[in-house]
Order: C-alpha cells, then sequence, then structure tokens
C-alpha cells in the first residue's frame, strides 16, 4: 500500500476508547498530544522519534499536523489474543479505515525501532559493527532509509530476516472514512486472560469474532453502527 499503487487502501487502527469517543463527537480522530505514550512516566525517550515523524510526514505528504500527532495503522488486523496495547484493562477498539494513500505515509517498522532508540542505520552489518560514532545529523539522515522500499527489501535479503513489514501514519482519519469497529479490553499475562486470548483468536479464525460495519452519515453528528 506504498504511496502511489492506489487511491485508496484498508488500513486498521486500534484506539483507546475515550480516544474514540472524543472522535464520534468532532467528526474525526487525531493523536492528541496530551495523550502520547511518551507522556507516561519511563517512555519519556521516544518524543524525540515521534517529533521527527511528525516532520517527516510534514515534508513528504505536504499536509500540516498543527501540533498533532499523526494516527498510526497497519495493513494487518490486530491480534487481540495478546495484550500490550492500550493498558490491561483498558477498553478500546479496532478501527477498519479505508484511507486516500496520496496521505499516508508508509515506513519499516523493525527499522522504526532504529529512530525509536536513536540509533544509526548502516547499510552493511560490517558498518554497523564499526567503533567509531556518527554524528547526530548522519544518524537522523539515516532513518530516512525506512521510508525505501527497496533498501528495506534489499536488507532483509542481505540479513536474511523476515520480509519487511510496515507501518502507516496519517495526519487524521475522518470519520466518513471507518468502515467497520470492533470493541475490546486490552489483556493482560495472566493465566486467565492468556485462556481468554486464545478464546479470541480461535472466535476470530471461526468468523464469531466480527468487526461492526460503521458508517458515517453527515458533519451534523449523525452516525450509524449498524
Amino acid at each position: 500500500m506504498w504511496k502511489g499503487l492506489m487511491n485508496m487502501g484498508i488500513y486498521y487502527t486500534y484506539q483507546h476508547e475515550d480516544a474514540w469517543k472524543v472522535a464520534l463527537e468532532r467528526g474525526y480522530l487525531q493523536g492528541d498530544p496530551h495523550y502520547a505514550m511518551f507522556n507516561d512516566e519511563g517512555f519519556e525517550f521516544f518524543k524525540p522519534a515521534y517529533d521527527w515523524m511528525v516532520e517527516q510526514y510534514e515534508q513528504r505528504i505536504g499536509i500540516p499536523l498543527n501540533g498533532n500527532y499523526p494516527v498510526w495503522c497497519r495493513d494487518e488486523f490486530p491480534d487481540l489474543g495478546t495484550g500490550k496495547r492500550i493498558g490491561s484493562g483498558n477498553k478500546g477498539v479496532v478501527l477498519t479505515v479505508e484511507l486516500p494513500d496520496d496521505q499516508v505515509l508508509a515506513s519499516e517498522i523493525s527499522f522504526w525501532d532504529f529512530v525509536l532508540h536513536n540509533s544509526t542505520l548502516f547499510d552493511t552489518a560490517e558498518a554497523f559493527d564499526t567503533e567509531e560514532e556518527p554524528i547526530p545529523a548522519y544518524t537522523r539522515k539515516s532513518w530516512e532509509k525506512l521510508f525505501d522500499q527497496k533498501w528495506c527489501e534489499k536488507m532483509a535479503v542481505d540479513r536474511s530476516i523476515a520480509a519487511p513489514s510496515y507501518q502507516y501514519v496519517i495526519h487524521r482519519i475522518e470519520l466518513h472514512h471507518v468502515r467497520a469497529v470492533m470493541p475490546f479490553q486490552d489483556l493482560s499475562d495472566s493465566w486467565v486472560d492468556r485462556i481468554r486470548g486464545l478464546g479470541w483468536r480461535l472466535g476470530y479464525r471461526l468468523g464469531s469474532k466480527k468487526s461492526i460495519p460503521f458508517q458515517w452519515r453527515d458533519q451534523t453528528g449523525l452516525k450509524e453502527i449498524s
């Protein structure tokens, strides 16, 4: 679903129930900085990475975020049989959305970890093992490789690792782009929740766990979940 391959694409995003309620009130979902994960104790280190993604989105897509953060999506439905998505016990929703490809920025997930940990992306394992510390500007420039599909695929082949997996960001999701909603409650690592997780996976595969079709009727606040 790289930019330019199609006009619209199907994506999935999971959100806290409160974020969804706010979206229903205003007609769109956006990344409110007040609810960002790096506001939590112990996660402050990740804020520069998300600020960098904001810069990249604005430069590459040309849409300003106006102090907000983008909404993160995947091209596969998340496995709700595992937890640690929005916090154990918290309620949320998985949204199935159809988005304009020219508003979506794709990046490779495993290489995104380099940005999160302020590490340099090298072209070879030998370069990665060097003891010489790159200058910060070189490191930041190297992160842009995660937007290069051909480079990501070449690295996967050269390093004999799994095929690249991609994540997607968009400035916001208008509710008329939401196609379906699946409510869920985030699981913990307890044995009870592990059993619940197995039950969810089985139900999803058998078709008993389904998203609810959603249609946003107009801009007056009228909405429908059928």
